[in-house]
């Protein structure tokens, strides 16, 4: 089948691009996690190999995330005793339930 020659198309102009969360999100060292947070994660991940939530239901997975248990959003620090080890799955539902929360504040 022929193709339509290019200057019968109407000549598109990208629309300006929307700002969105991801651009006017500071970067992860100004957030807080630079070489500290990295060697935290570490010790975490050392003494937590386990998630903490499955562990409490009875399921067995690996920690994979080094979680702030109060997030510095709310408040928290970066002491040992605020992080705990989480599986992808158990960090992302805890993140989202935060999420929920900063709307809540912010309205």
């Amino acid at each position: 089948m022929p193709t339509r020659p290019s200057s019968l198309w109407p000549c598109k102009v990208p629309a300006a691009r929307q700002a969105s969360n991801w651009d006017k999100r500071k970067t992860r060292q100004q957030r807080g996690y630079g070489r500290e947070h990295d060697a935290m994660r570490r010790r975490v991940m050392a003494e937590e190999p386990l998630c903490r939530e499955c562990s409490k239901s009875g399921r067995v997975a690996a920690s994979t995330v080094a979680d702030h248990i109060i997030p510095k959003a709310e408040g928290g620090t970066d002491d040992r005793d605020n992080y705990q080890g989480l599986c992808k799955p158990c960090s992302i539902a805890k993140t989202a339930a935060e999420s929920g929360r900063a709307r809540r504040r912010a309205q």
